[in-house]
This record gives structure tokens, C-alpha cells and sequence, in this order.
């Protein structure tokens, strides 16, 4: 039987470009496929949803989410990366927003 678990991107948080990531907390990669590190290592997972593309992208290959960029279909984006700050705390902090074209 198929789970959620056992196709790419369907265990992944449904978020947009205008999604407030305070809440979310730490994203467990669980199926990457492609490698935009170019370490021949998977780290990234790419869902298409119906409403935007999801980048995220794991770049030290802890099994956390690093960065995530969002992309909705009417051409909005967000970028955040995931933060461990000194403190013991952690978070997503967006790194950039805007509108493709403009």
C-alpha cells in the first residue's frame, strides 16, 4: 500500500509566498531527488501544488530543510532559510520576496 510518506512531496507543509513560516518550525526531508549543491548528493525536493512550485532544499545534508523558495502561479515568490540561532532557538527567516517581472 501507498502512503504519503512513500511519494515526494506530498508530506511537505502547504505554504505560499505570503505564508508567515514563524509557526513551522524544523521540515524533515524525507524524499529529495534533485542535487543543486552539485555534490552529487540529493538535497532538494520541488512540489508543484495547485496554487505555487515549492523549492526545499537541505544544503548540509542534516535531513533539515535549509531553504525553501516559493514561487505561486501568479508569479509572487518568497525565498527563507532556516535558522539555529546562538540562543538554542530556531526559525524560518525570509530572505527575499517580490514578483516575477517587476
Amino acid at each position: 500500500m501507498i502512503n504519503s510518506g512513500d511519494l515526494p512531496g506530498l508530506d511537505m507543509p502547504d505554504v505560499d509566498a505570503h505564508s508567515d513560516l514563524g509557526h513551522l518550525g524544523a521540515v524533515e526531508m524525507h524524499h529529495p531527488t534533485q542535487d543543486l549543491g552539485g555534490d552529487g548528493i540529493p538535497d532538494t525536493e520541488t512540489v508543484q501544488g495547485p496554487h505555487s512550485m515549492d523549492v526545499w532544499t537541505d544544503m548540509d545534508h542534516d535531513g533539515i530543510a535549509d531553504h525553501l523558495t516559493v514561487v505561486d502561479n501568479d508569479g509572487d515568490y518568497s525565498a527563507w532559510e532556516f535558522h539555529h540561532n546562538s540562543d538554542g532557538t530556531s526559525g524560518w527567516v525570509r530572505t527575499d520576496q517580490g514578483r516575477i517581472g517587476k
